[in-house]
């Protein structure tokens, strides 16, 4: 696709976007197999059914722009994917992949957030006012996804702080 105007930028950052979130999805998943903290894994349960109608959401916005998404790959969401997959490579302890796949949520939610931040004012500088809304509601549920991150992330590093004075102690 050949991106000479404004809207065929746009519609390729759709495209991308769309992308992400597929793969996005898809570890979402996976997240979820390999957390045991209860509140991480209903967070992230919740996000994928979040992350579904982010994907119908975006079909619609393609819709009423008369469009089809391109078919191309987020190479954004492909690397933190290869980071976390580098990451259980490196055979990490339940609380260090833990820690990790919550540094790695924190990331891809930011990306997120850029990503649609951007949608957002492609979509009022193109004057396509009716997708706004549309977009804004995944924006507005990447940034509760981030804070929710950012609130497990603090938890889980007290608890591994706890359990690494524990851990001290019974060495003494």
């Amino acid at each position: 696709m050949s991106l000479a105007t404004p809207r065929d930028l746009f519609l390729h950052e759709l495209s991308d976007t769309i992308s992400a979130e597929h793969i996005v999805l898809t570890m979402l998943g996976e997240l979820q197999h390999e957390t045991s903290n209860a509140d991480v894994k209903a967070a992230l349960k919740h996000h994928e059914s979040e992350t579904k109608q982010q994907i119908k959401n975006l079909d619609k916005v393609f819709k009423q722009l008369g469009e089809k998404p391109e078919e191309t790959t987020c190479h954004a969401a492909e690397g933190l994917k290869e980071e976390h997959d580098a990451l259980k490579e490196e055979d990490p302890s339940p609380l260090v992949l833990e820690l990790g796949n919550l540094a790695g949520a924190a990331k891809t939610e930011h990306y997120e957030i850029a990503s649609y931040t951007a949608l957002v004012q492609m979509a009022k500088d193109l004057g396509e006012s009716d997708v706004v809304a549309l977009l804004k509601e995944n924006l507005d549920q990447e940034k509760e996804m981030a804070k929710t991150v950012e609130s497990l992330a603090k938890q889980v590093g007290k608890d591994a702080k706890a359990e690494m004075k524990e851990l001290e102690q019974a060495e003494s």
